[in-house]
């Protein structure tokens, strides 16, 4: 196929390299400073699309202030020799909704491996993305929420012309990307989706109410009135950013999360766990995956925060008696507050919603991230946040450079080389097929309430019957006691 290829917008050049096909940095959508992503500008000549696409505004881990708030473009990654339509795979990408670009990721490798069309898309980030104009009765749509929409609705119109088949369609993330992913399965764009895999869910959107306070703040703190949006456009960047961050260091929440999307009733249609549990995506294949240590990169500097924020949300009693149940049933070595924590954050809620879709009549599929990648981030962590994310992304034999987080790239290891590919394998499984049992996951069935299957991907990658069995009873005794 072309490497110029006409969009409804303008033509987009591309490269060809290795047997892929890319276009980076084709614009999907425009917008004002806050303000709903509306269609690009067009253009007339191709429009060169062989570098790196723009970056949205954020502060990189060495403190400086990079990216612009013309930021909406994707790329696109296709094989060469493709026959017919390919399935899609939608990456969302991670960063607490505060960091992150598509420009971070090449998926070169697992567009050839798929063979899959990737869709890598770049959103607003930040109060630039998320910050609550409405009010707690009537919420407006986050600005975040209507450019991933809008890249949904590209993807519909354009992907054909790339090689791709908009019908199967399976949308991926990881931490915020994972969350909005969810997000995007409560909304009309979003449930055309044939399947998703959320790696390492976020939380769920705000609330209202939530979001309207964050955004008081942030207001008050610039001193502009909500409705003033001429006033909040001709702000300097630097200066959203500096009231931002101050607003979240005073926010008492773990690593100072303050922004997501909102459940504003009109993009955003519900909570994503209230859609599965009423049974409207028991035709999407879902896969929800988790590492085993999330939370040790959040505690380096002390669990008090955490373990505060956790309290307050299980009860003090539960969760000192759930406390005992993990510190009785510690593996040698394992930290039985970080254990409790993660599962309290990261896995209870898949957990639940995995019960939901089952119940539904839906397939869905549980994971568990085991390896610690040979990067020196993971040094000392394990198997923490992000530890999936690096071999899904890898390059074998090499870990890829990640600019934006300063992270260099790596020579991978015999294990790392083996749990990336049994990790590949599974989501490009996912995309083609809406199940990820593939290669020595071939055996993995969906989870339900009779065994629980989990997949552990490790040195020794396997199906695992009900993993932590004591410790999900406990679980959900607390849970019978909250709902009685």
């Amino acid at each position: 196929m072309h490497l110029i290829v006409r969009t409804e917008a303008g033509p987009v050049a591309g490269r060809l390299s290795d047997g892929v096909r890319s276009w980076r940095g084709v614009p999907y959508a425009a917008a004002e400073r806050f303000g709903p992503a509306g269609p690009p500008a067009s253009w007339t000549q191709p429009r060169t699309a062989t570098g790196p696409g723009p970056v949205a505004v954020q502060t990189t881990p060495t403190g400086e202030l990079v990216g612009t708030e013309d930021c909406l473009t994707l790329d696109v990654y296709a094989p060469a020799d493709a026959d017919g339509p390919l399935p899609v795979l939608f990456w969302v990408h991670g960063g607490a909704f505060l960091t992150g670009a598509a420009a971070d990721y090449d998926a070169a490798t697992l567009a050839a491996a798929g063979p899959v069309v990737v869709v890598a898309v770049s959103y607003r980030l930040g109060a630039f993305g998320f910050l609550q104009l409405g009010t707690a009765e009537r919420p407006e749509p986050s600005s975040a929420m209507t450019d991933l929409v809008a890249a949904l609705d590209w993807v519909q119109r354009e992907i054909g012309r790339f090689g791709g088949d908009p019908g199967r369609l399976c949308l991926v993330g990881q931490s915020a990307g994972a969350s909005l992913v969810c997000a995007l399965l409560a909304t009309a764009a979003g449930r055309r989706a044939r399947s998703a895999i959320a790696l390492s869910v976020g939380g769920p959107p705000q609330d209202p109410a939530e979001s309207a306070d964050v955004a008081g703040r942030l207001l008050a703190e610039l001193g502009v009135g909500r409705t003033d949006l001429a006033a909040l456009r001709a702000l300097p960047v630097a200066t959203v950013l500096d009231a931002a961050t101050t607003v979240s260091r005073a926010s008492g929440t773990v690593g100072g999360a303050v922004w997501g999307p909102v459940a504003d009733g009109r993009v955003l249609l519900a909570r994503p766990a209230d859609v599965v549990a009423s049974g409207a995506l028991r035709g999407t294949a879902l896969w929800f995956g988790s590492c085993r240590d999330e939370m040790a990169m959040f505690l380096r500097a002390g669990p008090d925060v955490a373990v505060g924020a956790a309290r307050a949300r299980t009860g003090g009693a539960a969760f000192d008696r759930l406390l005992a149940v993990y510190t009785a049933t510690a593996a040698p070595g394992e930290d039985p507050v970080q254990a409790l924590l993660t599962d309290e954050m990261w896995v209870r809620p898949v957990v639940r919603m995995a019960e939901d879709q089952a119940a539904a009549g839906g397939r869905v599929w549980l994971s568990r991230f085991d390896h610690t990648p040979g990067l020196p981030s993971f040094a000392g962590l394990g198997p923490s946040h992000g530890a999936d994310n690096a071999c899904l992304w890898a390059r074998p034999p090499r870990f890829v450079a990640r600019p934006l987080l300063d992270r260099p790239a790596a020579d991978m290891g015999p294990d790392d080389l083996r749990v990336t590919a049994a990790l590949q394998r599974s989501v490009l499984a996912m995309v083609r097929t809406g199940s990820p049992a593939a290669g020595e996951l071939g055996d993995w069935p969906t989870y339900e309430p009779g065994r629980r299957c989990t997949a552990v991907f490790a040195a020794a990658t396997r199906v695992v019957a009900d993993p932590a069995a004591v410790r999900r009873r406990a679980w959900q005794s607390v849970d019978a006691a909250v709902t009685r």
